[in-house]
């Protein structure tokens, strides 16, 4: 593991929401592996679909770097894992550069940008907008915590003067580069739907949008000054205790059965990593498509995704629910993550308001009505022992949901009291047994190895199951 981050690097970072930020980040990627760079990306903040379609153009994991829920030296750590073989980091950023936890800068792309040492490149959408472009640009680059502007890219612009206006203007008032421009483009929009983008897994046009988008920003972006600024670069020192030790655990290697399909696809690439080093040997399996678990499984991990969008054939995948129950009832630990923990309910009722059978592992109904019943970052307190920690624990995560319980039975207490960012007690969440932990909120395993210990931990003290061949 290396002991400073010598990588160049740059932060792709906008002045608010939909300005083009994946998009152009995308585009920049597959630009630069035209040109035999090997790129490694990275998503400020918890998201995991932009971060999905940008490792779909770079062909390596995308990383989130989230520094409320990581801390400085966990984050630099992330940095560190993802740039090993690479090139040249690109950074995307997320909502405007300054926007972070309860309207500070606290875990915004700023932060980011600061701890991991990386120059920002700034987005401006100029579609309704040439000389205040400028007073953008100047703002942006003046506010009292920025980060170094090395420039910036202009996004919607409407013909060559349009650019030229909207260049000389920030050049004379902020003395800051126009690095590149982009006409409009919406033939090549990620397409959106109710609840967000379309996931990168149901874009079937992605791969045509990329080759036309590489070729227009190997045109219309300076790529050699970019990769110039990166180099600039400073270094980046590494915390002495490692979060990645390079070597698997000498214990015992378990089976981890790991969800991953259209459905189940929301992980980070951390999780499953530190679980690798901590002795685990990850086994994907669908349940989608699948019969049963992988044989001799001594774990399952359910992340998130879209059950809901795949209701049908989660449904009438009778054996596989069948087996998870069977790894249930034998104790089996369990770990699952909002969409795991819709699929373990009894049913899932959509939008549409037809109801259907899932796995029936927790006594829980679950019910999509069209709102979002939570957002946000989330600090845990664990009400008991679990398969990823001991009680009276503070974590933090992250919670996005269109769905809500709707029926309880009991018989499972609640794995945490929950906060909102801010410290305030929300409510209780998520269902826990001796051998079984389901929330809604989203963990990442590298703010504490603890969480991982005990998981592979409790994996290998359950005999391992097998199932039918």
């Amino acid at each position: 593991m290396l002991d400073e981050v010598r990588t160049p690097r740059l932060v792709i970072a906008g002045t608010a929401s939909n300005v083009g930020k994946t998009i152009l980040t995308a585009g920049l990627i597959a630009a630069f592996k035209v040109r035999g760079l090997t790129v490694q990306s990275f998503k400020v903040g918890p998201d995991y679909i932009d971060a999905a379609y940008l490792a779909h153009v770079s062909g390596r994991p995308c990383r989130n770097l989230d520094s409320w829920m990581l801390g400085e030296g966990a984050l630099r750590q992330v940095l560190a894992q993802g740039v090993l073989g690479a090139d040249l980091a690109l950074v995307e950023g997320m909502l405007g550069l300054f926007d972070g936890r309860g309207g500070s800068t606290d875990g915004s792309t700023a932060d980011v940008a600061r701890i991991i040492k990386a120059p920002v490149v700034l987005v401006i959408d100029v579609g309704d907008m040439t000389e205040s472009a400028a007073a953008v640009a100047l703002g942006f680059k003046s506010y009292t915590e920025s980060p170094k502007i090395a420039g910036v890219l202009l996004n919607n612009v409407r013909s060559d003067a349009h650019r030229r206006r909207a260049e000389d203007a920030i050049w004379g008032m902020a003395k800051l580069p126009v690095l590149g421009a982009l006409r409009a483009m919406p033939q090549l929009d990620i397409p959106q739907r109710e609840r967000g983008l379309l996931p990168v897994t149901e874009n079937k046009e992605w791969d045509r949008m990329i080759g036309v988008l590489s070729e227009t920003i190997d045109r219309d972006v300076d790529l050699d000054l970019l990769l110039r600024i990166a180099n600039k670069a400073e270094l980046v020192p590494l915390v002495p205790k490692k979060l990645f030790q390079g070597k698997p655990d000498a214990g015992r290697t378990v089976r981890l059965a790991v969800a991953y399909d259209d459905a189940f696809n929301f992980y980070y690439p951390e999780n499953l990593e530190l679980l690798e080093e901590h002795g685990a040997q990850i086994v994907p399996f669908s349940p989608l498509e699948d019969e049963h678990l992988p044989q001799d499984a001594a774990g399952v991990y359910l992340g998130g995704g879209f059950p809901e969008m795949f209701v049908e054939p989660l449904a009438k995948n009778h054996a596989m629910a069948e087996s998870i129950q069977r790894a249930s009832r034998s104790g089996v630990p369990i770990y699952a993550e909002c969409g795991g923990l819709m699929y373990l309910g009894r049913s899932l009722r959509t939008d549409a308001g037809t109801t259907h059978r899932m796995a029936g592992v927790i006594p829980v109904d679950v019910e999509m009505d069209g709102q979002i019943h939570r957002f946000g970052y989330r600090q845990l307190l664990t009400l008991e022992d679990s398969i990823l920690s001991p009680r009276g624990q503070f974590y933090r995560g992250h919670e996005f949901h269109w769905s809500r319980i709707t029926g309880h039975n009991g018989g499972l207490k609640p794995a945490y009291q929950m906060q909102n960012a801010e410290g305030d007690v929300i409510g209780y969440e998520g269902f826990v047994a001796p051998n079984l932990l389901a929330s809604y909120v989203h963990l990442h395993f590298g703010q504490n190895p603890l969480l991982v210990d005990k998981f592979v931990q409790h994996c290998r003290e359950h005999t391992a199951i097998r199932t039918p061949s």
